[in-house]
Parts: structure tokens; sequence; C-alpha cells
């Protein structure tokens, strides 16, 4: 349970985990408003978004195994990229690699073909 002040037009202006005299109203920790508030994405999201961040997630996959294809070709170099998005590869490489993840379900696949739909 959390507490909120609102404005003339109704809308959250403050925020404590405590009552205070000005901070009062009772709302609940989980409420959307407040999370919209405080600036933070819901822990559940709406069940009609699941199957889109599903498919982002699988893109995300698609689009660094087209990244590492690119530089195995030497049709890009790494070094080419912008600074952030070579750290974010790198990080998600030692990722995949710690949990043994591909976009095909094994690491000798090489030959395998993604059929096109």
């Amino acid at each position: 349970m959390m507490f909120v002040k609102r404005d003339t037009t109704g809308s959250i202006c403050a925020a404590s985990l405590e009552k205070t005299p000005d901070i009062n109203e009772p709302i609940s920790g989980s409420s959307p408003e407040l999370a919209k508030f405080i600036g933070v994405e819901q822990q559940h999201p709406l069940p009609e978004l699941d199957p889109l961040r599903e498919s982002d997630l699988a893109m995300s996959r698609v689009l660094e195994d087209l990244i590492d294809l690119l530089i195995d070709k030497k049709l890009i170099q790494f070094t080419e990229l912008p600074a952030m998005a070579q750290q974010k590869l790198l990080a998600r490489q030692s990722l995949r690699t710690q949990c043994r993840l591909d976009l095909l379900g094994d690491n000798d696949a090489d030959d395998e073909q993604i059929p096109m739909i």
C-alpha cells in the first residue's frame, strides 16, 4: 500500500510509502496509474500484448544472427557499428553462449536453412 496526492485535475502529483498530512490517499502498489507516475513498466503486461512481445524477442534473435552473418561474410565490420550497439551485441553474445541459445537450437546447424514464408 502506498499513498498519493493528486493535483486539481485528479492526476497523481506525489507519492509516498508513508501517509503524511498532504499525501494521504491510499493506492495499491500495483496500480497502473501509480506505475505510470513513477515511470516504471508494469510487472504484468496486458495479455493482448504478449504475442507481440514474444515476437519481438524472437525477432531480436533473428537480427543478432543476421548481424553475425553479415560480419562473418565481411559485408560489415563490427567496429562500424555504434559503440552502444557493439556493447549490447557483445553482452547478448555472452549471455547466449552461457545459456547455449541460438536461433536453430544447436550449434552444428550451419548447413540447415530457415524456411522462407
